[in-house]
């Protein structure tokens, strides 16, 4: 006999309904038994019924259940929704501005390569790579790729800013290169913070300001 799947079905019904059903069948039995077998038959009545409304009560609960299984995983980057790459970058040049960095626009080569940001203080060159921040996962490549790029327009530092969270190789290979990491929560503090800020300065002398 081929196996039925009750989901559909458990997923299209109410809870309350199904207890609503359980009562109206007990009702319901408990006036046939009665019709039936007469007055003394209230025990038989009462037994039937109870069995039809406990029955129905399990599947109220397996459909709670099954509800709860199939709720919608929330989106853990839904912040980002509303937030444009140029509303980042702007945010990035006020920040570095208050610590007497000279904001510069990015070359058109640059640019391309998914730096929105350009900043000189102190003969040092440093870009925010803000291209592919509403990423999930900030991998080895795109790390080593940042690296790369960095070479080629001649900058000192390369700030690799991403919504999402880092995995593992690649916190081990930030450490051993001019590769800096603004992202995960950190970054989502300094876009959407209400409170005063307290400020923290990374290696590549940058002072980044994250809520307390």
């Amino acid at each position: 006999m081929e196996a039925r799947n009750s989901a559909p079905l458990l997923s299209q019904v109410k809870s309350w309904q199904l207890v609503g059903l359980g009562i109206t069948g007990w009702v319901t039995l408990y006036s046939a038994a009665i019709i039936t077998w007469g007055t003394s038959s209230t025990i038989v009545g009462n037994t039937q019924g109870g069995f039809f409304a406990i029955t129905m009560g399990l599947a109220s609960l397996e459909t709670k259940r099954f509800k709860k299984g199939n709720a919608t995983p929330t989106d853990p980057l839904q912040w980002t929704g509303n937030i444009t790459t140029e509303q980042l970058n702007q945010t990035i040049t006020l920040i570095i501005q208050e610590q007497k960095f000279r904001v510069e626009a990015p070359h058109a080569i640059e640019a391309e390569m998914g730096f929105g940001v350009r900043a000189v203080k102190a003969g040092r060159t440093l870009v925010f790579e803000t291209g592919r921040w509403k990423e999930p996962v900030i991998d080895l490549l795109h790390a080593k790729t940042t690296e790369e790029n960095r070479k080629k327009v001649f900058a000192d530092f390369a700030i690799l800013v991403g919504a999402g969270i880092p995995d593992e190789n690649t916190w081990i290979f930030v450490k051993t290169h001019p590769v800096q990491l603004l992202v995960g929560k950190e970054l989502k503090r300094m876009l959407i913070a209400e409170r005063p800020p307290v400020q923290t300065t990374s290696s590549a002398g940058v002072t980044i300001k994250a809520e307390a």
